[in-house]
């Protein structure tokens, strides 16, 4: 039996969940910091449950993902940081007197990952339709057909990124 990509309707789960510890983990450094104890134990508790699941389900989507695709490497990466995220969020919860040093970690740590995921949809297309839909038609264009067609398409990107974002790449 083949595993499942993990999406619903179009919509990958793990994208969805992930903006859960994306606000979660920096609000249980918050209560930690300026809370009382109970406040930020159950802050703390509610950014372990929510990463545990976007983990989860992350890891289900490398699952997924073709060695030979270029986003495997860097989602490899991801799924390694994002997971010491857990460690560190669930380290949290036993460790009182290291709680805000642990989830300050786990912020900076979820910064960097959140970056390489953003990196994985808009720069390499993974779970993003249109550039499956390009890949496919190329693994099926007969011998370099579609060639011109994709050096003009990447030129138009690349300028678009130059010219019309607010940070280039």
């Amino acid at each position: 039996m083949k595993l499942k990509h993990p999406v619903l309707r179009g919509h990958p789960l793990h994208a969805m969940a992930s903006d859960f510890p994306i606000a979660l983990i920096p609000l249980a450094l918050l209560a930690s910091l300026l809370a009382d104890g109970r406040t930020a134990r159950a802050a703390s508790r509610v950014a372990a449950t929510a990463t545990l699941a976007a983990v989860t389900l992350g890891w289900w989507d490398w699952l997924t993902i073709p060695r030979s695709h270029p986003a495997w490497r860097p989602a490899t990466i991801h799924g390694l940081i994002n997971t010491s995220v857990l460690g560190g969020t669930a380290l949290a919860l036993v460790a009182r007197d290291r709680r805000p040093l642990l989830l300050g970690a786990a912020t900076a740590a979820l910064t960097v990952s959140a970056w390489i995921g953003g990196d994985l949809v808009y720069r390499l297309g993974w779970r993003v339709r249109p550039a499956e839909e390009l890949e496919l038609i190329t693994e099926e264009a007969e011998d370099g057909l579609l060639a011109p067609y994709q050096a003009s398409a990447r030129r138009k990107i690349d300028e678009h990124e130059r010219s019309d974002t607010l940070l280039p790449g």
